[in-house]
Formats: structure tokens, C-alpha cells, sequence
């Protein structure tokens, strides 16, 4: 059941990046008002396949979609 959830979770934290560019954790957070275990899940999932890059700025963690963001993810 799980897992199911974390790729749906995965698909709308990715059209919200698709959406909104690079957010930090902590925007994505608030966005989708996930609890912490299920928003860590579903990056894990996006940055296993390779849809998404992490980088620091002023101290905070974030997040932009790998390359083209073409299409729609499932």
C-alpha cells in the first residue's frame, strides 16, 4: 500500500516542481502539507530515477527537476 502512495506522492511533488521550478524542502513541504516521512519517500523515489537534482543555497536544501521537464509523470 506504501508503496503506491509514494509514487503518487512522487507524481505531485514533481508537476509541483514542474510548476514552480526549484523549491526548497521546506516549500515542498508546506505545498503539499505531506508529513516528513512521506515527503522524504517520495524525493527518494525522484532521485533513484533520476528526475530531480538537490543543491544547497544559503543553508537550506533544494530541489529542481533533472533536465527537461517534458511530459507528464506517473
Amino acid at each position: 500500500m506504501y508503496k503506491q502512495d509514494i509514487g503518487i506522492n512522487a507524481g505531485v511533488i514533481w508537476r509541483l516542481l514542474s510548476d514552480k521550478s526549484a523549491l526548497s524542502i521546506r516549500e515542498i513541504g508546506e505545498f503539499t502539507h505531506y508529513h516528513e516521512m512521506f515527503l522524504f519517500l517520495a524525493l527518494g523515489w525522484l532521485a533513484r530515477e533520476d528526475k530531480i537534482r538537490f543543491y544547497e543555497k544559503g543553508g537550506a536544501l533544494y530541489v529542481k527537476l533533472e533536465g527537461a521537464a517534458s511530459g507528464w509523470y506517473f
